[in-house]
């Protein structure tokens, strides 16, 4: 079976997990705002949502991409609190892989909240969307995404070297697979 629309999700811990709408841009651009030196670290393009505008153009790409299946984007609320967003891309409904990716506001980590989000995310990537891979990649000296990656079971499969420009640098990528078999939900 395949989705065209990501559907909201439950954690079972009180976050909240519900694909994103234009009725956020502004909580998207105060939660940029806030923590933009700690986003700007790993996610310099996430940083650009600083403001109500630059918030609302990415999320309706985010909408017209979800419609054509490409990617589905979800925010995470803690209460009516606006703290982070995990996002499936590079979706590829022939071979059913896509990448996962995630940001939490600063004083959200640490709590298990981006771990319980992606449970619930990829137990409905390999269950509705009947996807059979998820990669995910991080900067090799991100050590919380990698202990993130390695918690939810995937396996560290290679190194991508100086895989992306961040902030000026060439830095290399972790790259981490999970599969549907392997998947523990």
């Amino acid at each position: 079976m395949t989705c065209t629309q990501p559907v909201a999700l439950d954690t079972g811990t009180g976050v909240a997990i519900v694909p994103v709408t234009l009725g956020h841009a502004g909580m998207l651009a105060a939660l940029v705002r806030h923590d933009r030196e700690h986003l700007n670290a790993w996610l310099p393009l996430v940083a650009t949502l600083a403001t109500p505008e630059a918030a609302r153009a990415h999320l309706e790409r985010a909408r017209v991409r979800a419609q054509e299946g490409e990617v589905f984007e979800w925010h995470l609320f803690a209460g009516d609190t606006l703290c982070g967003s995990v996002r499936l891309k590079d979706i590829d409904h022939d071979d059913r892989k896509a990448g996962i990716g995630y940001f939490l506001g600063g004083e959200y980590t640490g709590k298990g909240i981006i771990t319980a989000a992606l449970q619930a995310v990829l137990a409905w990537s390999f269950g509705p969307l009947g996807l059979n891979r998820i990669e995910l990649r991080c900067a090799s000296n991100n050590v919380p995404s990698m202990r993130v990656a390695e918690r939810l079971g995937f396996v560290r499969e290679g190194l991508l070297r100086q895989d992306e420009c961040l902030n000026g640098v060439f830095v290399d990528h972790c790259v981490y697979g999970l599969l549907q078999a392997d998947f523990r939900r």
